[in-house]
């Protein structure tokens, strides 16, 4: 299918699929009609990579991470490394929000105590 076909389809915007097919985060496999064609699964990739953007994981590290799916144990592995580290950086970023949190709490508390 053709990115367009497959932004209908999934609803995910021409600049995504554009972006994702640019940095070869997703791959046609060939072409129909001059234009590139992708599998469905490819396409389905997409929901991965967009989840792993939206946890900060940056360019570089994604390419690694979608360059291993290969089915391979060692390639599993080290995908699983990889989504533990970025785990880990998320709840350090939730850990750093609930402590702002929790200081404008104690403003808001000391604010009203104060009247």
């Amino acid at each position: 299918m053709t990115l367009s076909e497959a932004g209908e389809r999934f609803r995910i915007s021409m600049d995504k699929l554009n972006y994702y097919a640019e940095n070869e985060l997703i791959r046609c496999e060939g072409y129909v009609n001059g234009a590139p064609d992708y599998t469905e699964e490819e396409i389905r990739k997409t929901c991965v990579i967009s989840t792993l953007l939206k946890t900060g994981m940056n360019i570089n590290e994604l390419k690694n991470y979608m360059g291993l799916f290969n089915g391979s144990l060692k390639g599993r592995e080290e995908q699983i490394r990889i989504l533990r580290k970025q785990r880990y950086k998320v709840l350090e970023e939730i850990h750093c929000e609930q402590q702002l949190l929790d200081e404008l709490d104690y403003m808001i508390d000391m604010m009203k105590k104060a009247k």
